[in-house]
C-alpha cells in the first residue's frame, strides 16, 4: 500500500516560550519557627531535672555500700608476697571502686621489693583483681657478713641466713668492698658473666667483684682454679680457659689461676703450691 501525498501542507502554530507563564505555580513557605518565652522555660526544666537526677545518681552511687571494695584477688608465686601486698592495700578496702585511683594503688604494688610490673582491674561491683609479675633471684650477695638474695638489678629481695643459702642452689657474689653498694652497671657486668657459663655451672658459680679497675674473678664449684676475667668477654675467656687448662695443667701441674683479661694475646697462669688451701682468699687487684 503506497502513502499518498497530502493534498495541502500541513500548518503548525508555535508559541514563544515564556518564564513564568505556565499554569502551574510552585509556592514555597518560609514559615519560620518562633522561640517564645515558653520555650525556654520548658528547657531550663528539662535541663534542671536531668542535672538533678544525674547529681542524685552519682551520689547514691559514690555511696552505695555495694560499690565499696569488699575483694582484693593476688595472683602471684610467693604466698608471703601476696600477703604482704594485702596488708599494703588496707586502704583501699574503704574506697568506692569508681571512685578508686588504679595508678595510686599501682605506685603502692610496684614499692614492693618483688614485684617487677603489675596488672590491675576493678571487676564490678566490688572487687580487685592484681596480677603481679615478680622479680627473680639471680645470685646470693654476701655483704658485711649478711646474705641476699637480689635480682639482675641488684635490688635485695629477702635476707638470709648464711645456713640456708645453699638450698637455693644459685651462684654467689662476693665484693671486694663489704662496705660499699654494687651499681646497676655492675650487676650487669655480673649478669653478663654468668649468663657465660652452662646451666650446669652457673649455680656452682663464685664470683669475686673488684672495681677501680673493673675485675670478676671467677671460680667454680669445688674447683680451686680460679679465673680472672676483667670486666668484658666473658664467653669467649671462659671458652678459652676450657680449652688451654687441661693442657697448661697437665705440663705444669694444678692451677691456682688463670689470667685471661689479656685473652687476645697471652694468658698468665700460676700454679699451685703444694698444701695450699683450696680456700679462695683475697685477690690483689693488680694480679
Amino acid at each position: 500500500m503506497k502513502s499518498q501525498p497530502l493534498s495541502q501542507p500541513l500548518h503548525l502554530q508555535t508559541y514563544p516560550f515564556q518564564r513564568g507563564s505556565s499554569r502551574f505555580r510552585l509556592r514555597h513557605m518560609n514559615k519560620k519557627a518562633h522561640l517564645t518565652l515558653k520555650h525556654i522555660l520548658i528547657f531550663f526544666i528539662l535541663a534542671g531535672t536531668m542535672s538533678y537526677l544525674a547529681s542524685h545518681l552519682f551520689l547514691f552511687l559514690t555511696t552505695w555500700e555495694g560499690l565499696r571494695v569488699q575483694q582484693i584477688r593476688v595472683r602471684t608465686e610467693r604466698p608471703q608476697v601476696e600477703r604482704e601486698i594485702r596488708e599494703s592495700l588496707g586502704d583501699v578496702y574503704t574506697q568506692n571502686i569508681l571512685q578508686l585511683d588504679l595508678g595510686l594503688v599501682e605506685k603502692k604494688i610496684l614499692a614492693h621489693r618483688w614485684v617487677k610490673r603489675a596488672k590491675i582491674r576493678k571487676i564490678f561491683p566490688s572487687s580487685l583483681e592484681i596480677i603481679i609479675e615478680e622479680r627473680q633471684p639471680l645470685a646470693i650477695l654476701h655483704q658485711a657478713g649478711q646474705a641476699y638474695l637480689v635480682n639482675e638489678e641488684g635490688i635485695k629481695l629477702e635476707a638470709l641466713s648464711l645456713e640456708i643459702t645453699a638450698e637455693f642452689n644459685l651462684p654467689e657474689v662476693y665484693p671486694a668492698d663489704q662496705k660499699a653498694e654494687l651499681s646497676k652497671e655492675d650487676w650487669q657486668i655480673i649478669s653478663q658473666c654468668l649468663e657465660a657459663l652452662s646451666p650446669e655451672e652457673r649455680p656452682s658459680a663464685s664470683i669475686f667483684f673488684y672495681s677501680r679497675p673493673t675485675n670478676l674473678v671467677l671460680k667454680l664449684g669445688h674447683e680451686p682454679t680460679r679465673l680472672i676475667l676483667g670486666k668484658d668477654h666473658f664467653q669467649e675467656k671462659i671458652n678459652l680457659s676450657r680449652s688451654y687448662r687441661p693442657l697448661i695443667e697437665s705440663a705444669f701441674g694444678p692451677l691456682d689461676y688463670l689470667d685471661l683479661r689479656f685473652w687476645e694475646d697471652r694468658i698468665y697462669f700460676k700454679t699451685r703450691e703444694p698444701g695450699q688451701s683450696p680456700e679462695i682468699t683475697a685477690i690483689e687487684e693488680e694480679s
